[in-house]
């Protein structure tokens, strides 16, 4: 059995056609992790594209927030390790091998990794700095620290940077500064309405014009590069939530 279950969100009927993407960039790790697949109770769809992966298990449960949706994801593993996942984002091959080999040759509790910018249609148009804190795809994290620190079911927003700021003396968090996931920019999604999400957005658009899109590749692996480091900078106000992972 593997030492890591695949946690992805998949609580909207948004997420349908990015899904199937989703699971495929899970079952090509380079090291094997069982994936459960949260799910709203009254999803009518999922069954279809989940036979294309048998081993995959569906977890109905009524709506909620996303907090909420994690945490029940958590109780239904049983593996060491629980890395979590947006049912629209991707993860490279090696994303799982690198931090699992983290983790394990440590005392460590946390590991993330860097992410790139792709638009609605797949395409890579920059890279993220992810300086203070990673978004929940990018994240590995022993299953017993996450039963023992929950997020918070009843936020509606920020609950990652919540359990980041609530569990600063309690888990040690790190950092793999390689660029491992893909996270789209979409227009309809939970975080659309927030400020980050929405200069995501307008950074999409600009991608589109064919001269923009190499310069701003260029541009933000140059950052990433000077930035890098294996720990996050410290959030010391809750404002910087707003957004840290951008």
């Amino acid at each position: 059995m593997s030492e890591v279950t695949a946690i992805i969100t998949c609580m909207t009927d948004g997420e349908r056609p990015f899904l199937m993407e989703t699971l495929l960039s899970v079952s090509n790790q380079t090291i094997p992790c069982e994936t459960i697949v949260v799910v709203v109770e009254s999803n009518s769809w999922i069954n279809e594209i989940a036979r294309e992966f048998p081993s995959v298990q569906i977890l109905r449960r009524p709506p909620g927030l996303l907090g909420s949706v994690r945490n029940s994801g958590v109780a239904a593993s049983i593996t060491e390790f629980v890395a979590f996942l947006d049912g629209d984002d991707i993860w490279l091959p090696t994303k799982i091998e690198r931090q699992l080999n983290f983790l394990r040759h440590g005392r460590h509790d946390f590991v993330g990794v860097d992410h790139m910018l792709m638009t609605e249609r797949g395409e890579v148009f920059a890279y993220a700095l992810a300086r203070n804190i990673p978004m929940p795809s990018s994240w590995m994290v022993r299953r017993n620290t996450m039963l023992r620190f929950p997020f918070d079911p009843h936020l509606a927003q920020w609950e990652d940077g919540a359990w980041w700021l609530a569990t600063r003396d309690n888990v040690d968090k790190w950092r793999i500064p390689e660029p491992l996931i893909r996270y789209r920019v979409r227009g309809q999604s939970l975080s659309t309405k927030t400020p980050s999400k929405r200069r995501k957005l307008a950074l999409a658009k600009l991608s589109t014009v064919p001269t923009l899109r190499p310069l701003m590749l260029s541009a933000t692996w140059l950052l990433h590069c000077i930035t890098r480091r294996d720990v996050y900078l410290p959030l010391k106000e809750w404002r910087l939530l707003e957004r840290a992972a951008s």
